[in-house]
């Protein structure tokens, strides 16, 4: 996993590394507040939220079948990546891009592409034919960006409020 600035230019050297749950966790928590906010209309992240997810991250990093990662910038996490293994009726293994993350002053820059492949890599070690991901309609940018890294839209989500 490369990086893409280092000590010689003076700047922090940035890595994209493996989760580590204990060292990690804080801030990959504070990440799903704009994550789940800014996707999820009118949803709030709440402390029941925060405390559910922990509890699966936890799980996730025990297990072959999921994939957590970090991008690391001077030892504190600046994006973050989770994908996973499932099989659909239609493929029997298929990286699922389940939660992906950029801090706003790094987007942009090249990093999320860089999580992408990170994801694609991991998914293809792994047997998988393919890789997934949902992309909310209110997050332009993030439809941009898989887009520009040759991801199509196969089905659609539609949704009726009752």
């Amino acid at each position: 996993m490369a990086a893409d600035r280092s000590e010689q230019n003076s700047l922090p050297l940035v890595v994209v590394r493996k989760f580590d749950f204990g060292r990690d966790v804080e801030d990959v928590l504070r990440f799903q507040v704009e994550i789940y906010e800014k996707n999820f209309p009118g949803f709030r992240v709440t402390e029941s939220f925060l405390r559910d997810y922990r509890r699966q991250l936890k799980r996730a990093a025990r297990t072959w079948t999921e994939g957590l990662f970090v991008l690391d910038e001077a030892r504190h996490p600046r994006a973050f990546l989770w994908v996973g293994l499932v099989a659909t009726m239609v493929s029997p293994c298929v990286g699922y891009i389940k939660n992906v993350y950029v801090d706003p002053d790094l987007r942009g820059t090249g990093w999320g592409r860089e999580l992408l492949r990170v994801a694609e890599n991991w998914s293809r070690e792994r047997g998988a034919t393919q890789v997934e991901l949902d992309a909310s309609v209110c997050n332009p940018e993030a439809v941009r960006l898989y887009e520009r890294c040759g991801y199509c839209t196969a089905r659609l989500r539609m949704v009726r409020e009752l």
